[in-house]
């Protein structure tokens, strides 16, 4: 992947890549708020709700619901099944406490006297698509019998409310054909043989549930593979499909997440299997949050203390090479994901709380990683790739509002092997904020081209790239032109660059320039630069505080709507701004340290006279929010099929009470823990269109126990006004 800190920075958000609409106009949010409905205020206990699904238990399911004691231990009945399986999917909620700390194993036994040894089962809470809501999985058993018996070890404090085993009948079904080992790991990375989903036998009929899929597909092109292993016994029966097929029902159904959750499995004789339904680049569920942008592998077996087998790596090494290639993955580089750096080959255990994929298979990695590099670079079409960025020149220097920057580039091919590049075409002209990725411009592995970086950039690396216009070819030079119509007084630096998409960047801070861009609010060139009071003028104020002026429409809207506790300070004075979401609208703006005011002519002396900006879509542009299933409403919670996404507790009766959705526009996230910019500390945070909501626990009971983002204090970093 890209090695600079920045693009790390611009793929690193609470998912990744962008589920919302960022594109809403203004005009669609009249038009669907009109038609809303403001719903009642919620008095429910404030919920961290991650929008994960329980599943119910399923006819036939070994369910305890009673007896338990306070603390100590608990032993089960024993329970026959009505057939023969040869699985266990261990699930459990508790009334009070922490259900990750109640003990659970299992034994079974053919004929309900010999029995086999207590297995514990663990706890499986961090790997699916979403998080769970109230319910607790056990890792699945798989040793064939007709009874089974679970004992508890139930630690104080924990008040156990069921306890359910899910019998697991995957025996049945087609035996595939037995791939032949993967022996020649040379030449250009392939697509190995993959046993499709009908060869191992799914049953595609549980992944739906009254004609509807029970898990929509979602997809991303992923940027790193994630190495798990099952756990379960390490030559189970003849038949491995058994196995898969046993794990896909223990997802699909005893998690209820309506399909497996891996978007591959290797069993121990090197046979590969296609695991969640959608094709390329769909998102899997194996290692919340960090199932977008990555692929799911499973390593059949457990590899706590054992090696996995040679076939099974070899396998391995043959899927992960060929992803790598495909997608334009390095397999020894390191990326920003959610909250850290990774490998792009990890570990289970490198993303969630976990000792997967036990010790000796984590061991394997290393050589692993090393054996698809050299498959990688063994099939790199013949030829050295080099490239010289020569010359970067910035022209003018010193512009007026609106005027265009010319940037010329002169680039050569030093190496012996073509250099492919991609749009836009040298002579494209770029708006300042708009980026690569706003233009639809996306990143093509591989493909190379010219890039421009500024000083302070908060958003997404070196926004403004433009291609050659052509197949470089070795000793061939060419001189690469391109534009920026420049929309903000300030002074920044900028400097050029050559980037080798979702590989590397070859060349960086050439050519550095400082560019003075004039007119704006500020004295200094930053509208957010103090200015004189205009106090003299009745219809305005002044706030010392921030050094700026609030008068007129803004004013009135200011004060009608909540004030300080709303909007917070005003950080700039009126001034004209192109809309970041409607493409050729200017408007008089001015910004908050919680929102930005846009006046609207167009509906001068109606309620709309004055909006806010959608500052909520704007600053998570580059992120991914995993949408939430519809649910009935209730008096403490509701969904809105706008965004498909849900609102519920103090969250809810904060936005019911202080403006719903005029001043905060509809949801655009679930609930999640997020680190304050701010103050450093992680609160748990949802985000509207229009803000973010920060649930504060040491104020519950009073007006601050939820506040308001500074997004339009954050919005001003990132163009670089603040500091």
């Amino acid at each position: 992947m890209e090695d600079k800190a920045k693009d790390l920075k611009e793929l690193a958000g609470s998912w990744g890549a962008p589920t919302h609409e960022a594109g809403r106009t203004r005009r669609h949010f009249l038009k669907i708020a009109g038609s809303a409905t403001v719903l009642g205020a919620s008095l429910a206990v404030f919920p961290l709700d991650l929008a994960g699904r329980t599943a119910a238990a399923a006819t036939g399911d070994f369910l305890v619901t009673s007896g338990f004691p306070a603390n100590g231990l608990y032993t089960s009945p024993v329970q026959m099944a009505a057939d023969t399986f040869n699985a266990i999917g261990p699930y459990w909620e508790v009334n009070n406490g922490d259900g990750e700390q109640l003990r659970v194993s299992v034994r079974v036994s053919p004929d309900g006297i010999n029995f086999s040894g207590w297995q514990d089962v663990g706890s499986e809470t961090h790997e699916g698509k979403t998080a769970p809501q109230g319910r607790f999985f056990g890792r699945p058993q798989f040793n064939d019998g007709r009874y089974v018996q679970f004992q508890l070890q139930i630690p104080a404090g924990v008040s156990v409310k069921l306890v359910g085993l899910s019998f697991i009948y995957s025996q049945a079904g087609p035996i595939p054909p037995q791939v032949p080992p993967v022996s020649n790991l040379s030449g250009t990375p392939t697509k190995p043989y993959i046993i499709s989903r009908a060869d191992w036998g799914a049953n595609e009929g549980l992944r739906y549930s009254g004609g509807a899929e029970i898990w929509p597909r979602e997809y991303q092109k992923p940027r790193a593979m994630i190495v798990h292993h099952s756990e379960t016994p390490n030559t189970y029966g003849s038949n491995p499909a058994s196995e898969v097929r046993g794990i896909y029902y223990y997802h699909a159904v005893t998690k209820g997440w309506g399909d497996i959750g891996y978007n591959f499995l290797i069993d121990w004789k090197g046979n590969i299997y296609e695991g969640r339904n959608g094709g390329e680049d769909v998102i899997g569920g194996h290692a919340y949050p960090f199932n977008p942008g990555t692929v799911g592998v499973c390593m059949l077996g457990s590899f706590k203390t054992v090696s996995p087998p040679q076939a099974l790596l070899d396998s391995l090494v043959k899927l992960l090479a060929w992803k790598a290639a495909s997608k334009g993955i390095n397999p020894t580089a390191k990326i920003w994901m959610i909250d850290r750096t990774i490998s792009t080959i990890s570990a289970h255990r490198d993303v969630n709380d976990t000792t997967c994929p036990g010790d000796a298979g984590y061991k394997s990695l290393s050589n692993t990683r090393q054996r698809v590099a050299d498959l990688v670079a063994n099939g790199t079409p013949g030829g050295d790739v080099n490239v010289a960025l020569k010359s970067v020149v910035f022209s003018p220097t010193s512009l007026k509002l609106n005027d265009l920057l010319k940037v010329e580039a002169v680039i050569t091919n030093t190496g012996t092997a073509p250099i492919e590049s991609q749009e836009p075409a040298p002579g494209y002209t770029y708006e300042e904020g708009q980026t690569f990725d706003t233009q639809g411009l996306e990143k093509l592995s591989g493909k190379f081209r010219f890039a421009v970086e500024y000083t302070d950039n908060q958003g997404v690396s070196h926004p403004y790239r433009w291609g050659f216009g052509k197949t470089l070819q070795p000793g061939e030079t060419v001189t690469v032109t391109g534009f920026i119509k420049m929309k903000q007084a300030r002074q920044i630096d900028m400097y050029g660059g050559i980037v080798e998409e979702f590989v590397k960047y070859w060349q960086d801070n050439v050519g550095t320039t400082r560019i003075q861009t004039g007119g704006g609010g500020g004295g200094g060139g930053n509208p957010t630069d103090r200015v004189p009071s205009r106090a003299a003028d009745p219809n305005i104020i002044y706030f010392p505080e921030t050094g700026h002026n609030l008068g007129y429409g803004f004013r009135r809207y200011w004060e009608q709507n909540g004030g300080l506790a709303i909007f917070g300070y005003p950080l700039t004075d009126e001034f004209e701004e192109a809309s970041p979401t409607e493409a050729g609208k200017r408007y008089t703006v001015q910004y908050f340290q919680r929102n930005r005011f846009e006046y609207h002519p167009e509906f001068k002396g109606t309620k709309f006279e004055v909006l806010l900006g959608l500052l909520g879509v704007q600053l998570t542009s580059d992120r991914f929010f995993f949408k939430a299933p519809a649910i009935a409403n209730t008096p403490s919670k509701v969904y809105f099929p706008e965004t498909k996404h849900t609102l519920g507790g103090s969250f809810y009766r904060y936005w019911n009470s202080k403006g719903g959705l005029p001043l905060f526009g509809y949801p655009i996230s679930e609930e999640f823990l997020e680190r304050n910019p701010d103050d450093g500390k992680t609160y748990t945070v949802q985000y509207f269109e229009r803000n973010r909501f920060e649930y504060h626990p040491e104020k519950v009971g009073t007006q601050f126990e939820v506040l308001l983002g500074l997004l339009g204090t954050e919005l001003c970093r990132r163009k670089g006004w603040l500091k």
